[in-house]
């Protein structure tokens, strides 16, 4: 298993915001976390990346506790997240949020993977001399995509990534959702859009108010009539 969460509980303050919540990621896999606004979903990446620390429980990657780490060290082990809302740079060009996606590489292949993503998102390389905060919603979201893609993660994570996007724009992240995992990275998603991220994902999970309720197979989820009730408008 690449991503093991064990009885994690997360408080802010006082107030826990995920209560001993599990799950489990499988390697090369897409997972799904959904709910409502609310529920603890981008508390849990938040906590995973380093950015939160739990107050107990375990974050075991690759069978190692990795709870304690900064997020520094997450991203050098191979777990990057793209945050909801996209968070590109936006006085930086198309070209800098790239290269910055690799800040933690040593290697000569930075270039080599950038001229791979302007090959693969033509818009990117037209506009890579742009700054980023003049991009569209859905270029800044390819952009952020790629950007994190550019750390090469052994787990990508995530969150929203078609908030506020048009329908159209919509299919076309899903598209290169669909392309990241058969490249063989592992995805943690978090989704809004609840059929879409079932019909791409392997496992789902639907958490409540810092709990983990339903956890199996995407296709079941998608077939459940509890979960067309509550997230898929009705049956």
């Amino acid at each position: 298993m690449l991503l093991e969460v064990k009885d994690l509980t997360v408080k802010y303050d006082q107030i826990a915001a995920l209560k001993g919540i599990s799950l489990q990621v499988e390697e090369g896999k897409l997972t799904t976390l959904l709910g409502s606004n609310g529920a603890g979903k981008s508390t849990l990446l938040k906590t995973v990346s380093g950015a939160l620390k739990p107050a107990a429980g375990e974050i075991l990657y690759m069978g190692s506790n990795i709870a304690k780490l900064t997020s520094h060290d997450i991203v050098k082990k191979g777990i990057v997240q793209c945050p909801e809302g996209r968070k590109v740079f936006p006085r930086q060009t198309v070209y800098e949020n790239l290269k910055m996606g690799a800040f933690v590489r040593k290697d000569r292949e930075i270039g080599e993977d950038i001229e791979k993503y302007y090959q693969q998102f033509p818009i990117l390389k037209e506009r890579r001399n742009q700054k980023a905060g003049l991009l569209s919603g859905g270029e800044q979201q390819m952009l952020a995509i790629c950007r994190a893609l550019m750390s090469r993660p052994k787990l990508l994570m995530l969150d929203e990534p078609s908030m506020g996007l048009a329908p159209i724009v919509v299919q076309e992240v899903f598209k290169m959702i669909r392309a990241i995992k058969e490249s063989g990275t592992t995805i943690l998603l978090i989704e809004q859009n609840a059929k879409q991220a079932l019909k791409v994902a392997d496992f789902g999970y639907i958490m409540e108010v810092g709990y983990i309720t339903i956890g199996d197979d995407a296709k079941a989820l998608l077939k459940s009539e509890t979960v067309q009730k509550a997230y898929l408008g009705g049956a």
